[in-house]
């Protein structure tokens, strides 16, 4: 396991790189994802097209995660955070490039290449965030992922505030690749070069790198996460949709719902890190577990919306912790990259495959009846929350 060298300053100074690599990553997804009406009239393509454009991004960063595990063993984190942010802004530059030639293949290989930046970038953090967590022997990952959720917010006011300003869309992401760039280049080296190498040991030994076999913890952590992924990716696509479809309420009302959804999650992020270090892993993800099925359920039986509003500020709660808690119970022991990657790979095949599926339920049983399905997933991770025991306790 790397320490931080230098004791609490140099913890501190890298616990801020990684808080800011977390946050210019849900800024850059989000300042994107807020202006895809003007993507589509750049490429003049339909919605149905714009998607399949879209799901290039999706098909890098899964390729790109299920390799990710062997590259961070031979290479380390830190290299995966250079090559995967510098991978990242190439693709995103494309993408604004291929705006201005009203290029939808373009647009969809500039899509596969930040993908495949994006996989690999965010398994680098990630690991980099856990051994960090380990040296430190409190909650560390939490914390980051809220980085995460308030950079989506602050995206997301960013690519609004483009859009009423009338602020090109192309210089925006540009400027924002440049950033995101930037950033891991300027900081990188102020991370422990070693992070995640499997040839590493805590007795500075070499030891053969380690193949990961897909045992009953890894598949359990690997559900756990994958159930609370499809309920969070689920709530992002289909929450403000089911307002206005089955609530017959209008955008503003939906759009209020969704807000106070990731607040939630925001808020459980940044201070669901004292529950855990008080009651461990298992217990917060079970007693958040529990909210987030009575949060969903009531979400679909709630006679009013303002019960609904707590539904949803109880289903962002939910969820919230999901993917840094699996992924931190995967980092325990030594040579853990290979593990971080599988658990991660399991919650991006939930959080990016699973919701456009759950479209085609909601089409033929409704938006809120699909929702049970939700409530049964994340019912299923309380029970896989077991398998995230700290393996010091096994």
């Amino acid at each position: 396991m790397s320490t931080p060298v230098g004791g609490t300053k140099s913890f501190r100074s890298q616990a801020i790189i990684l808080f800011a690599y977390f946050l210019v990553f849900g800024v850059g997804g989000a300042s994107w994802l807020v202006r895809l009406p003007e993507v589509r009239s750049y490429i003049n393509v339909s919605t149905s097209i714009l998607g399949w454009v879209l799901f290039a991004g999706s098909v890098g960063a899964l390729t790109s995660l299920l390799l990710s595990g062997r590259f961070v063993a031979r290479f380390g984190a830190r290299a995966a955070v250079v090559v995967g942010f510098t991978t990242l802004g190439i693709g995103q530059v494309i993408q604004a490039l291929s705006l201005i030639g009203e290029a939808p293949l373009g647009v969809a290989i500039g899509g596969l290449v930040a993908g495949l930046g994006y996989g690999i970038g965010d398994v680098g953090i990630n690991v980099e965030g856990a051994e960090l967590e380990k040296a430190r022997g409190k909650s560390l990952l939490p914390q980051l992922h809220g980085a995460y959720s308030l950079g989506a917010l602050a995206g997301a006011g960013i690519g609004t505030i483009a859009i009423i300003t009338q602020f090109s869309l192309v210089i925006q992401m540009i400027v924002i690749a440049i950033i995101t760039t930037s950033i891991a280049w300027f900081t990188y080296k102020k991370l422990p070069a070693d992070t995640g190498k499997s040839l590493v040991t805590t007795a500075g030994v070499k030891a053969k790198r380690e193949r990961v076999v897909l045992s009953r913890r890894i598949l359990f952590l690997g559900l756990g996460i994958m159930g609370l992924s499809l309920a969070e990716g689920g709530s992002n696509d289909w929450l403000a949709l089911s307002v206005v479809d089955d609530y017959k309420l209008d955008t503003t009302t939906a759009g209020i719902t969704f807000a106070i959804m990731t607040l939630a999650m925001v808020i459980t992020r940044f201070s669901g890190g004292k529950l855990v270090d008080r009651f461990g892993r298992v217990f917060a993800l079970r007693l958040l577990g529990i909210a987030g099925v009575l949060g969903i359920l009531i979400v679909i039986l709630s006679p009013t919306i303002y019960l609904a509003w707590v539904g949803a500020a109880l289903w962002g709660a939910g969820v919230a912790l999901g993917f840094p808690l699996f992924i931190s119970a995967a980092a325990d022991g030594e040579n853990s990259s290979q593990r971080v990657a599988t658990v991660t790979t399991f919650g991006y095949i939930a959080f990016l495959v699973g919701p456009p599926l759950l479209g085609f339920l909601g089409q033929a049983w409704g938006l809120l009846n699909m929702f049970y399905l939700l409530a049964f997933f994340v019912a299923c991770a309380v029970y896989f929350a077991g398998a995230a025991k700290p393996l010091a306790q096994d």
